[in-house]
């Protein structure tokens, strides 16, 4: 159980949709149509936001995670492994009915396709958790816009709480007005460079950094094995990610996100939230789908120099 780097008044509270990832590991190609491929492994992670959780947790932070959870059988794998890994799962709802989110997902030479289904159900009213509980940041894994993310910007802002959002999940560009307004209505906005691309229609990276800067205080954008660049108002910086060996790359960002949030809590500039988010991501891809999110132990194994702001927490 990871031990606590932040007071409690210092933590996070994660907003978004759990999956079930059942993975095929080890085949030799992709399938083409018609043709069947036999996988050498297969596995069910809890997944989606759980990652994001379980990453923070790991890594000392308090963090709680707004869910939804039903009756079916996914989300009694989520639950079991939420408690088997000791988080906070105060904030889980359960409801009486199913609440199946399911990823089927294939991993061939550190890449990885997938087929995804999410149960149709009303989004969680969070608003009330949010001034409730009084996390220093709210963490979206997924963009939202127009009125699911006002009333969450609004409770945040009551409560002083930073707004993290990731990009997943985005269907349009910013010349929609709506996507526009929810990356400038956030203090910190992360999409990976596909996600950066889109949304800005600019092929080259760094312009679509640029441009994204413009937007938000802040925007940090992961690159994969090249590692992220991130900007703000008056920087600039990169990382590359270490060499690790590759197993699968699904449940990275969201190892990624936790990194940066944990540094940005603690105060590190941005050159220092790079850093940590880009050495979580990395780590975690030595195993599957986010189960492989690092411990600051394994963070200490790799970067000592980022050790101190968890452990001088843990001294005072």
């Amino acid at each position: 159980m990871a031990v606590s780097a932040f007071p409690p008044e210092r933590s996070v509270l994660v907003v978004g949709d759990y999956f079930v990832d059942l993975i095929f590991s080890g085949v030799s190609r992709w399938p083409q149509r018609g043709e069947e491929v036999f996988a050498t492994q297969t596995m069910f992670l809890a997944a989606g936001a759980f990652t994001q959780q379980r990453a923070l947790h790991r890594l000392g932070v308090p963090a709680r995670w707004a869910a939804r959870l039903g009756s079916d059988p996914h989300s009694k794998l989520v639950l079991d492994t939420a408690r088997a890994e000791g988080v906070d799962t105060s904030a889980y709802i359960l409801s009486p009915g199913p609440v199946r989110n399911l990823s089927v997902a294939i991993s061939h030479a550190g890449e990885r396709g997938f087929v995804s289904f999410r149960e149709s159900a009303v989004p969680l009213q969070v608003e009330d958790l949010i001034l409730a509980q009084r996390p220093a940041c709210v963490l979206l894994t997924e963009l939202l816009r127009g009125p699911r993310l006002a009333p969450i910007v609004h409770a945040a802002r009551r409560v002083g709480a930073t707004m993290f959002m990731d990009g997943q999940h985005i269907d349009a560009t910013l010349d929609d007005p709506a996507v526009a307004a929810a990356v400038r209505e956030v203090d910190i906005f992360a999409p990976n460079a596909d996600e950066a691309r889109r949304l800005t229609g600019h092929d080259d990276l760094d312009r679509a950094l640029s441009t994204l800067a413009r937007l938000t205080r802040t925007v940090v954008v992961k690159n994969g094995s090249h590692g992220a660049v991130a900007a703000s108002s008056h920087e600039r910086v990169s990382f590359s990610a270490p060499p690790v060996t590759v197993a699968d790359t699904r449940g990275s960002g969201g190892c990624f996100d936790a990194g940066f949030v944990a540094g940005h809590l603690f105060g590190f500039g941005l050159d220092g939230c790079t850093a940590l988010a880009t050495l979580c991501g990395a780590l975690s891809v030595t195993g599957h789908g986010g189960a492989s999110a690092p411990t600051l132990a394994r963070v200490a194994e790799h970067a000592p120099e980022l050790v101190p702001w968890a452990t001088s927490q843990q001294r005072s």
